[in-house]
């Protein structure tokens, strides 16, 4: 068993490092931002973890911040996960959704995973990856997913957990549009397939979130390969941690604006 391993939740060391880890996180969001919200959130992130989700602190709040500006923007779509474990970040979006009194539209919650554990990286994700990778790793389970909505008091109506490999499932559902897309996927090959099945069906303006972007450089890849294969202009990159990112769908040019300008791929442009 390697480090990577040993800290993994799957293993008890692993639940207590993450724990330990995710502790000060929250007090320092309190410290930082004393509010009624605050104390909500910090009660919220206490309740998912670690036991219903690895995403860090910073992260879920993030996901929390972008599904209320998502409802601000008044985006239309749903709110789809790929690679929800045992469903913490999903409830912590759904929280966000009944705590927002503005929001007046209800969107579906589409939760996809195998529930079988990451599938094994490929050359694209490199030495490091396969090196760590163990069967089982990071394997979900759909009680939990339920359990955890139970749990904080959020409805199952809209909810629809999906099992099963994304290159068997992300093309058999009837998704119409995307306000938020939160990819947790980790390798080249699943984080791919998302965008090509999904990415489309974002509305622009929706958010697509990037639990993996600075920690597996095939999550990284497979990103940047997607975006220079479409060509797609203005991306700005966020980052929200040392492992995370998200951005915001471009809005399409103007097409008499397209028709006066040559087109330059320019890829993506970072904030840090």
């Amino acid at each position: 068993m390697n480090l990577i391993q040993l800290r993994s939740p799957d293993f008890l060391i692993g639940k207590i490092l993450f724990f330990a880890k995710g502790l000060p996180e929250i007090l320092q969001f309190l410290m930082r931002q004393p509010s009624k919200q605050s104390l909500r959130l910090s009660w919220l992130l206490l309740q998912v973890k670690p036991k219903y989700t690895m995403v860090s602190a910073r992260r879920l709040i993030n996901l929390y911040d972008l599904v209320q500006q998502a409802n601000a923007l008044n985006l239309s779509g749903d709110i789809v996960e790929c690679g929800v474990w045992n469903g913490g970040s999903a409830a912590i979006m759904g929280a966000a959704c009944q705590d927002d009194e503005t929001q007046d539209k209800v969107r579906n919650f589409w939760l996809f995973d195998s529930f079988c554990g990451l599938p094994q990286p490929g050359v694209q994700d490199g030495k490091r990856a396969q090196d760590a990778y163990f069967e089982g790793w990071c394997q979900g389970e759909i009680e939990k997913v339920t359990q955890i909505f139970n749990q904080l008091g959020l409805s199952l109506g809209q909810v629809k957990i999906i099992p099963g490999w994304f290159d068997s499932t992300l093309n058999a559902t009837d998704i119409k549009k995307i306000a938020l897309l939160h990819i947790d996927a980790d390798w080249y090959a699943s984080v791919k397939v998302v965008f090509e099945e999904l990415y489309a069906k974002v509305v622009e303006g929706g958010f697509i979130v990037l639990d993996d972007y600075w920690t597996w450089p095939g999550c990284r890849a497979a990103v940047e390969d997607y975006i220079k294969e479409h060509q797609i202009e203005g991306v700005v990159l966020k980052r929200i941690d040392r492992h995370g990112a998200y951005f915001q769908k471009p809005l399409q040019p103007d097409r008499s604006q397209e028709a006066r300008c040559s087109v330059s791929l320019t890829g993506f442009q970072r904030k840090r």
